[in-house]
């Protein structure tokens, strides 16, 4: 029987033949080891750097949290509010508002000449009025329109409303010749230059005028002169 030896030469020759394979595979290992090492390393503190991010959001989203349930409220508040504003804007309506187109005809009547009179009125809107008149030449038209004008320049007491309601725009829309008007007496018609009566008709604009603030006292005066009060002046 013939036995044939299949072993290594090296082996034979050396019974430590294995130690360079296993000090080669303990080194690769060690740097796997040190590289998987840093790079849990690595991830670790990403983990930390991110827990602590998330905590820290955490943190702010409590402190604002309070804050965000009082706008949920906001829009309530905002109406409620409104709703008060507009009830005390009615409450505190000025006089004036109420009485300005009467105050405006009373001016109307107090302006108007003796021989001009007014055949309708209309308030168009709340601070216009429109009407139709007659009158016995276009003097007195060029007359009567003047008188409305001149309230723009009417000083205003804050004692009187009356001066306090003037008419901004006085609009002509034309004038036109008759016969005759309605209501118009015979004296009326004697007193006319002969050229006619007069139909014209006038758009006034009604606004408000604000009464001048009073005059400052001397002590505030000298509050504003100085840049203090009084007793914080050096005397």
């Amino acid at each position: 029987m013939i036995r044939i030896n299949l072993t290594p030469k090296e082996e034979l020759e050396s019974q430590l033949w294995f130690l360079p394979e296993l000090i080669l595979m303990l080194i690769v290992g060690f740097v796997v080891f040190t590289v998987v090492a840093l790079e849990m390393s690595d991830i670790k503190d990403n983990i930390a750097t991110v827990t602590a991010t998330r905590n820290d959001l955490n943190e702010r989203a409590k402190q604002i949290l309070p804050k965000l349930e009082r706008f949920k409220t906001l829009g309530k508040d905002k109406e409620s509010l409104m709703v008060k504003l507009r009830a005390l804007q009615m409450i505190t309506d000025s006089k004036l508002a109420k009485y300005r187109p009467l105050i405006a005809i009373e001016h109307l009547q107090n302006l108007k000449p003796e021989s001009v009179w007014l055949s309708s009125l209309t308030l168009v809107e709340e601070n216009k009025i429109e009407f139709d008149a007659f009158a016995t030449d276009n003097i007195l038209v060029a007359e009567f329109i003047s008188a409305l004008k001149s309230t723009q320049f009417q000083d205003a007491d804050p004692s009187d409303l009356r001066t306090q309601i003037y008419f901004s725009q006085v609009v002509l829309s034309g004038t036109s010749a008759v016969e005759a008007a309605p209501g118009q007496n015979a004296a009326s018609a004697e007193s006319s230059d002969g050229s006619g009566t007069v139909r014209f008709k006038l758009t006034l604009t009604i606004s408000e005028r604000t009464p001048a603030a009073p005059a400052p006292t001397d002590k505030q005066a000298r509050i504003g002169r100085d840049g203090g009060w009084p007793w914080t002046q050096e005397s």
